[in-house]
């Protein structure tokens, strides 16, 4: 509130700042709140895969850490990265076979 509202306007206008104030401090600790909460489930989520990776053979730590900002993907980029996935388990597969041939030479 500018000195000059407050000395020559009405005294009321002084409850309305205050108000006005009290509800941006209000929502500004809704936010914090929110953000810890979140920070705080992120973290859980972390732990749970750390230990998930510990425990279990299947499941396999993060490689990244988790994109939050991610856009949804288009069919095109799914179709690419389910391709990209089928190659890998293809490469997979023949190192598996020439293994296998290896020690039945050997």
């Amino acid at each position: 509130m500018p000195l000059q509202e407050f000395w020559n306007d009405e005294p009321d206008l002084l409850w309305a700042y205050r108000n006005v104030y009290i509800e941006q401090e209000k929502q500004r600790i809704e936010i914090k709140r929110e953000m810890i909460n979140f920070q705080g489930w992120l973290q859980g989520l972390y732990n749970f895969n750390a230990i998930a990776g510990a425990l279990s053979k299947e499941h396999k730590y993060l490689d990244s850490p988790i994109n939050l900002n991610a856009k949804p993907k288009t069919e095109k980029e799914k179709k690419i990265e389910i391709a990209q996935r089928i190659k890998n388990n293809m490469k997979k597969g023949k190192s598996i076979l020439e293994q296998q041939r290896s020690e039945k030479k050997g």
